[in-house]
């Protein structure tokens, strides 16, 4: 039995079919307070369902991991992020508001704008006019333009932006018909945008109600976590679903650490609108339960009474340090110093057994910050890995490219995005039109006399990609066929080239390894399915380095280690340079109320007092104005 404080058990026990509010502090046990109410729900009722929604697939799968005790937990909650579901009442309900089946998602940014490039060559828009680039030499502008348009995009999807409320916005009377153009491309090639998949499932529960009243003839109860987080999209997405019959709401959030406010988060849909819309009692939850007093003392430095110590008497002490350097190197050395020393000291009374890499982890504002320690670091022969998040790492053999490409291609004969990313890895001509069946066969007819690595190998993958069946891929003998035909290879080829058939076969083994986590997450047998599950980041690989981690404060999110290492903690860095109003401001010290408080023990603050900048110049710094705070 899980031992619950007066505050966690007065919200796990409350009444059964109220909405709740939680606002929970950093290390106050939210997560075990969302998962212990799940519980509750489910013992207490014989046969209501409950749909749990995260921010992340990780956060998902670790709620599920805290209930795998539970008696039919499959069959009676679901457990997903918000897109996750989305996903699903699109892929099941999508036709009802005219959308084309088997609907390709384009998770990829470079995508994105081959798709918007076409948009515009297809409508009567003068490319040179709109990017307002007289010379395409001039890339790197035409670049900028180009991502401007696509931010906005998204932002016009994230807080469903009317065509009034668009053109308002951004002042452009042709705006609207750009936009347009673009959402139709998507649709022409069969696929849609990541952002598009709220939108759309947004969409069917509103004009078509009787959808969502099919999920809430079964789930009588929402759960959501991280919800300080949520963006206009999804508050209105878990309206739509809730309609006004579905009341037992219970929302999970941490004000202090909304840092999303790129992807249009905000804290009003938890604080305020939940508030206004769904009435429901609130419960605050701050007692630190996971940091040490040093931990805890400069929380409440950064944000003023916003932890209590859960056991004044017996928290353990921690250890803090703020430490400057005359560089970049300086600070790198000493940290990497540092890390070796705690090594050597390997016990302490304040650390739950030895003193491993695994207990570490250092922090930063962006992944830049880490240039000079990566050197040094490697210099120390300290094993490190990045944190990178959910997104799949895109193929560099063309064998794996083949793999990529083809499968998509093979779902969606439409898809001209990814068609011609194949062309041209295969070096071979595009066809004057897509669609239709046995593309694929044509491809590797042409490929056999292409000029690329091994083009039988080749040749013979895009065959038998054609023929997967798409309801029951036999994806196991694909791999396993594959595995033998390029290992039969390795040995009769130069260096090279044996280069090219290694890497081919470790993303062989990584495509495997994504097949066995889709089928034994139970995430559907088809090969639509399957795709979507990579588009929507379910099927990353679990992040368990061997060595030291390296994260960002945005991948960080929601994970904690004994000892934290916080560096770059410059003015220009940490906040960073482009936060500029007090909104962004304030998202800034919230980040660094997030990486201070991964700590559960020791935390070592860092910065130099001198940074090489990227164009070579070394230029003096400001010690961040969050140290100031903490000081």
């Amino acid at each position: 039995m899980i031992n619950l404080s007066p505050a966690q058990s007065a919200i796990v026990n409350a009444p059964i079919g109220q909405p709740l509010q939680v606002l929970a502090s950093a290390g106050s046990g939210k997560t075990r307070v969302l998962t212990e109410r799940i519980r509750h729900i489910l013992k207490n009722t014989r046969k209501d369902g409950i749909i749990a929604l995260t921010f992340t697939n990780k956060a998902a799968e670790e709620m599920q991991a805290r209930l795998a005790d539970i008696e039919e937990i499959e069959q009676r909650c679901w457990i997903g992020t918000i897109h996750t579901v989305a996903q699903r009442i699109l892929s099941q309900y999508g036709h009802t508001i005219g959308l084309p089946t088997e609907l390709h998602i384009y998770e990829r940014d470079q995508d994105r704008k081959t798709v918007f490039l076409h948009s515009l060559r297809d409508s009567v828009i003068d490319i040179d006019a709109l990017l307002n680039v007289p010379n395409e030499r001039d890339t790197k502008e035409r670049e900028k333009i180009i991502h401007n348009y696509l931010d906005q995009f998204s932002v016009v999807k994230r807080e469903l932006l009317a065509e009034t409320d668009a053109l308002e916005k951004y002042n452009d009377a042709n705006f609207w018909g750009i936009y347009q153009a673009y959402q139709d491309a998507l649709l022409q090639g069969g696929g849609i945008d990541f952002d598009d998949i709220l939108v759309y499932a947004h969409r069917i529960l509103l004009q078509q109600p009787w959808c969502g009243q099919i999920y809430r003839a079964k789930y009588k109860h929402l759960c959501v976590d991280e919800a300080q987080d949520l963006n206009r999209a999804q508050y209105e997405f878990i309206k739509a679903l809730c309609a006004e019959e579905l009341k037992s709401v219970m929302m999970v959030g941490a004000p202090d650490q909304m840092i999303y406010g790129f992807n249009g988060s905000s804290t009003r849909f938890l604080c305020d609108e939940f508030v206004v819309d769904f009435k429901p009692k609130k419960h605050e939850l701050k007692e630190n339960y996971r940091s040490s007093q040093a931990v805890i003392h400069l929380a409440n430095k950064l944000k003023p009474g916003s932890q209590i110590p859960a056991e004044k008497d017996s928290a353990l002490s921690g250890r803090m340090e703020i430490k400057n350097f005359q560089d970049e190197d300086a600070e790198a050395e000493w940290i990497s110093s540092q890390i070796r020393t705690l090594l050597i000291e390997k016990n302490s009374s304040e650390i739950k057994g030895e003193i491993t890499l695994k207990n570490m982890v250092v922090i930063a504002r962006n992944r830049f910050v880490f240039r000079a320690l990566e050197d040094k670091l490697k210099e120390h022969q300290i094993p490190f890995t990045l944190n990178k998040g959910e997104r799949q790492v895109e193929p560099s053999s063309l064998f794996g490219k083949i793999l990529d490409l083809a499968i998509r291609l093979k779902l969606n004969p439409k898809d001209w995005v990814d068609g011609k990313k194949l062309c041209a890895a295969l070096k071979i001509s595009p066809p004057p039109r897509w669609g239709g069946p046995g593309l694929l066969n044509l491809f590797a007819n042409s490929v056999r006399n292409a000029d690329v690595p091994f083009p039988e190998i080749q040749a013979n993958l895009l065959d038998a990609i054609q023929q997967l069946d798409l309801e029951q891929p036999n994806i196991p003998k694909l791999v396993s066929d594959f595995k033998k035909l390029v290992e039969a290879l390795v040995a009769t080829q130069d260096f090279d080239k044996t280069r090219e058939l290694e890497r081919s076969l470790q993303e062989l083994g990584d495509f495997k390894k994504c097949w066995t986590t889709f089928r034994q997450k139970g995430l559907g047998e088809s090969l639509s399915a399957f795709r979507n599950a990579m588009a929507l980041g379910q099927l990353a690989e679990e992040f368990n380095p061997s060595g030291l981690t390296l994260s960002t404060v945005h991948t960080m999110k929601g994970l904690e280690k004994d000892i934290v290492f916080l560096i770059g903690m410059c003015e220009g860095v940490f906040p960073d340079y482009r936060a500029r109003s007090p909104k962004e401001l304030e998202e800034e010290l919230n980040s660094a109320f997030v990486a201070l408080t991964r700590s559960r023990r020791w935390i070592y603050i860092t910065y130099p007092q001198n940074r090489l900048m990227p164009w070579g110049e070394n230029k003096s710094q400001i010690p961040s104005r969050f140290l100031d705070k903490m000081n």
